[in-house]
């Protein structure tokens, strides 16, 4: 029967069956085959897998995983596969905007097929529409929403949750910008714990991370993933330099204009991206994270990918 991993802590897994059998919205727990560990592949939450019990009983809670089907994509940190969209919440105001974490965010998600929408929270703190033009303008779905005085018929609020529809979907942002609230403010019922999680991930780089999927109720999957709190990107994404600007989908429109084929676009002269920024056509903003990515990839340009 198939079903996707829900959870997983080492060699254990929840595993959701969706298929339309007798087992259909059941969670049962699993081991993987051996064959797995030996070809070092390891399953992952949000895979979909086909899997079978061990004595052919209806009632045994314990399976086993034997396939495990192609993936859409998947991130190092958090380990999760299959991610649709990636909710990113910032702060108008207490923290003020941090733009290169977004935009480290933005890139990761464009870069492995996963859509990228924008909450913009406590807006009830600061009347400023600012930070909600600039990703705007670079393209993204952007909501402006306070998570402290929106009520349940908020349009944004539906709007949010239509996007989730049937999708797997995970929320991030730096701690302060109320994620916690934005979660359970969308789904009240699933108390997500999202602030004790993050706490628990500043005591150290290495303190293990537990990635969790919950059904939303809009045929879909919501993630409760705290590492996307403190996403390593300098060494946990698989970018090159030169394909950075691909990930900036409002810088790139602009790149085939360069003078020089190669051009990095951050000083060169005839370079159309920074005239487009001179112009105001995109932010500077964003072209100051590119630049910034840009140095920390040149900086790994021998790094080893597996």
């Amino acid at each position: 029967m198939r079903g996707r991993i829900v959870k997983g802590v080492g060699n254990f897994f929840d595993v959701y069956i969706e298929e339309d059998c007798e087992l259909k919205d059941k969670i049962i727990a699993c081991n993987s085959k051996g064959i797995f560990r030996k070809d070092n592949i390891k399953p992952l939450v949000g895979d979909m897998v086909d899997i079978e019990l061990n004595f052919g009983n209806k009632d045994e809670t314990i399976g086993i995983i034997n396939t495990i089907a192609e993936r859409k994509n998947f991130l190092f940190r958090p380990p999760i596969a299959n991610l649709d969209i990636l909710f990113i919440v910032a702060a108008v105001k207490s923290p003020d905007p941090a733009y290169y974490f977004i935009d480290k965010l933005t890139v990761t998600a464009v870069d492995n097929d996963i859509t990228p929408v924008i909450i913009i929270n406590k807006i009830d703190l600061l009347d400023n529409s600012e930070l909600y033009d600039i990703y705007k303008k670079a393209g993204f779905k952007t909501f402006k929403i306070s998570a402290e005085t929106m009520t349940p018929d908020r349009r944004e609020l539906s709007e949010i949750k239509e996007e989730m529809r049937g999708r797997i979907c995970a929320f991030s942002g730096v701690s302060g910008v109320g994620k916690s609230s934005v979660l359970n403010k969308i789904f009240p019922e699933l108390k997500l714990d999202t602030g004790s999680l993050s706490n628990k991930i500043e005591r150290g780089k290495h303190t293990t991370r537990v990635v969790e999927l919950f059904k939303n109720g809009l045929d879909g999957y919501v993630a409760d993933t705290p590492g996307f709190s403190m996403i390593d990107f300098e060494n946990y994404v698989n970018i090159s330099k030169d394909n950075l600007i691909l990930d900036f989908p409002d810088l790139n429109q602009y790149a085939t204009g360069c003078r020089y084929k190669k051009c990095a676009h951050i000083k060169e002269e005839g370079c159309e991206v920074l005239h487009a920024v001179e112009e105001n056509k995109v932010a500077k903003e964003r072209h100051e994270s590119y630049t910034v990515l840009y140095d920390a990839l040149k900086k790994q340009k021998n790094k080893d990918w597996k």
